[in-house]
């Protein structure tokens, strides 16, 4: 008699894919009850150095509170992690930083339009990207709706994620070596 897969692995298997499909180099999975939100990190992006805090729809205030993440985390069994890696020729490397984070923000957009595409990963999915999103130039923020609610998503670092401890957490390496720029993002399911 054949046991049916338990929807977790197969949605699971299913994100696995579609990440892999869209171009990302790295991914790992680990338990969303290993997220752990951290007020330090909001008071990051508290300090604005990005230029975007209380400028953005995706980003704090706006984006929801720490309690708020911290509850819809709590619906979720598990994280798939995953990662664009690109390549500078050296430390400062400003254009190469900026080309890898247009390339991830790029598969981010074409993952979260096949999530959408799909009702059964849309409704079960919650999905942080890495830094603001740039969708639009200007955001409306406070002014107006966002433009593109179902595209727009938080990072991980206003949702209070220390990055670095998450990437531990599904097995994969934050840092991936001298003359190395990664982003990271992750979609709970």
């Amino acid at each position: 008699m054949l046991v049916p897969e338990p929807q977790s692995e197969s949605r699971g298997e299913k994100l696995a894919a579609l990440v892999d499909s869209v171009g990302f180099e790295c991914k790992g999975v680990a338990c969303a009850a290993e997220l752990v939100v951290l007020e330090a990190v909001r008071d990051m992006c508290a300090a604005d150095k990005c230029n975007y805090y209380d400028k953005r729809w995706s980003c704090p205030p706006a984006c929801g509170t720490l309690d708020y993440f911290r509850e819809v985390f709590g619906h979720y069994g598990h994280v798939l992690v995953f990662q664009t890696m690109g390549q500078m020729e050296d430390d400062f490397d400003f254009e190469g930083m900026v080309a890898s984070n247009t390339v991830h923000h790029e598969r981010c957009l074409a993952l979260i339009d096949a999530l959408c595409a799909d009702d059964s990963l849309a409704q079960a999915t919650f999905l942080l990207t890495a830094g603001a999103c740039v969708i639009c130039a200007d955001c409306a923020y406070p002014q107006a709706p966002c433009k593109y609610p179902q595209r727009m998503r938080p990072s991980m670092e206003a949702a209070g994620l220390m990055v670095n401890d998450v990437c531990a957490a599904a097995g994969i390496p934050y840092y991936h070596g001298q003359g190395t720029i990664t982003y990271t993002s992750c979609v709970l399911y």
